[in-house]
């Protein structure tokens, strides 16, 4: 079986296991026979023995299987892609300052978007389909597609299944939420459900992740070429 599907095989499992063990359906259940403790214990034992065999493949077969596409040479593609990523990481180290009303660790804090959800309600969890994609743009080889595609896959989807639970587990008091709200970023701006107030951003926060996304940058080729 070459790398590639390989890769596909754990990342996939990784995906339904996740969003399986947290469904309306099934997390109860587990809860019920396992406590809340022991549920986050297996869960995260799941999880990482999903996506550790995936990053193992990849990192032992980088840059390999057949080549699908090489956009490294398009205009302004480069400059494109590290935006991607230094958004990545700004999100991801900005997003703990002002959490989401839907994200998994969420407590009765705020109800409404604001700063960074005004944005996309799932700053915490974005971040993860934007690296994944940045990195699809730049390596065209099978066994990084299933990598990187696998983690925008995993973004995006994760992102669907949270809104899922959360409609159901927290109708009415997010009603207003998900109506002023996108998925995508900038897609409630975009439409005129939201605005961007830049008073509310957390701009140290936001450039902690820049600078973080620059040094990886002047590291990567040394790393990982």
């Amino acid at each position: 079986m070459p790398a590639w599907s390989q890769i596909v095989f754990w990342m996939f499992a990784f995906a339904a296991t996740h969003m399986a063990m947290a469904s309306l359906q099934l997390r109860p259940r587990l809860v019920a026979a396992l406590g809340q403790q022991g549920y986050l214990g297996v869960y995260s034992l799941v999880s990482f023995a999903t996506f550790v065999p995936a990053v193992w493949i990849y990192l032992k077969h980088i840059h390999t299987g057949p080549l699908l596409w090489m956009l490294r040479d398009v205009p302004g593609m480069h400059t494109f892609a590290f935006a991607l990523a230094a958004i990545s990481f700004a999100f991801v180290i900005a997003a703990p300052t002002q959490p989401s009303p839907v994200s998994l660790t969420a407590g009765a804090g705020r109800t409404r978007a604001y700063g960074l959800t005004r944005i996309t309600r799932h700053p915490m969890f974005v971040w993860l389909g934007l690296w994944g994609l940045a990195h699809v743009l730049m390596n065209g080889y099978a066994a990084d597609v299933a990598f990187f595609g696998g983690l925008f896959a995993v973004g995006l989807l994760g992102c669907m299944h949270q809104d899922t639970r959360k409609r159901v587990t927290e109708k009415g008091r997010l009603d207003a939420y998900f109506a002023e709200t996108s998925l995508l970023p900038f897609g409630a701006i975009v439409t005129g459900r939201n605005r961007l107030v830049l008073s509310e951003l957390p701009w140290p926060a936001l450039a902690a992740g820049v600078i973080v996304a620059l040094v990886l940058y002047s590291q990567h080729q040394r790393m990982f070429s």
